[in-house]
């Protein structure tokens, strides 16, 4: 499967994010049985030292993902992007070296997280990336430390956005109401739905709570 752009439809998706420090080998069939056309994306976070050691488990990553027609998105690392043959890159902020990059990431999905900056907003609009994802929307476990997104600079912000942007951080299938008048095009989770034994009927119930309407919601 070359490297593609995201197909944007009109349902929102699911973007799984995995962590390596839990994510093993073991758990390979487990994502497997949760691709479908309600993921997006799967995303490799840039939290180790040395990926020398995994790249195999890297590689049968993007193999079971490439299977099922899902994007494969390394966290950071340009340098791992020809040797694991992921489709695009995802920046924690702007690359300092982003001109040297550029030619790169020709054919590649590339996006970039913001959380109050209208910077990154203005620099990812003028690099045509392919998507924004805005973190942290509520506190949680993963983003203990960061800075909440502020919703009255997201609501704004989305009336001038000509790119798809994601939402993370903190979301459950409870608060996913709260988001009703954001324009996402899907959430991003982190990997402990692997620790989950429930978790191919937990991300079916993300997948259907963030397509519900005004009127589903009123009835729940």
């Amino acid at each position: 499967m070359k490297s593609v752009k995201f197909k944007w439809k009109e349902d929102k998706k699911i973007y799984i994010i995995l962590d390596l420090n839990v994510f093993t080998a073991q758990h390979l069939q487990k994502l497997d049985s949760l691709l479908s056309k309600k993921v997006c994306a799967v995303q490799i976070w840039d939290n180790q030292k040395d990926y020398k050691g995994i790249e195999e488990l890297l590689r049968q990553i993007v193999a079971i993902c490439h299977r099922k027609q899902v994007v494969v998105i390394m966290n950071n690392r340009v340098d791992l992007l020809q040797q694991v043959q992921f489709d695009g890159i995802h920046f924690d902020e702007i690359p300092q070296n982003w001109d040297s990059h550029k030619n790169l990431l020709v054919d590649k999905i590339v996006g970039i997280t913001c959380t109050n900056s209208i910077e990154i907003v203005k620099w990812a609009e003028k690099e045509k990336v392919d998507y924004i994802s805005f973190c942290s929307l509520f506190p949680s476990v993963n983003n203990s430390k960061c800075e909440l997104v502020n919703r009255q600079f997201l609501a704004e912000i989305q009336k001038m956005l000509t790119i798809p942007f994601f939402v993370a951080g903190g979301i459950t299938p409870s608060n996913i109401a709260e988001l009703q008048d954001i324009h996402y095009q899907g959430i991003a989770l982190v990997s402990d739905l692997m620790k989950k034994d429930n978790a191919k009927s937990l991300l079916d119930e993300y997948y259907n709570n963030i397509n519900l309407t005004y009127e589903d919601f009123d009835d729940k």
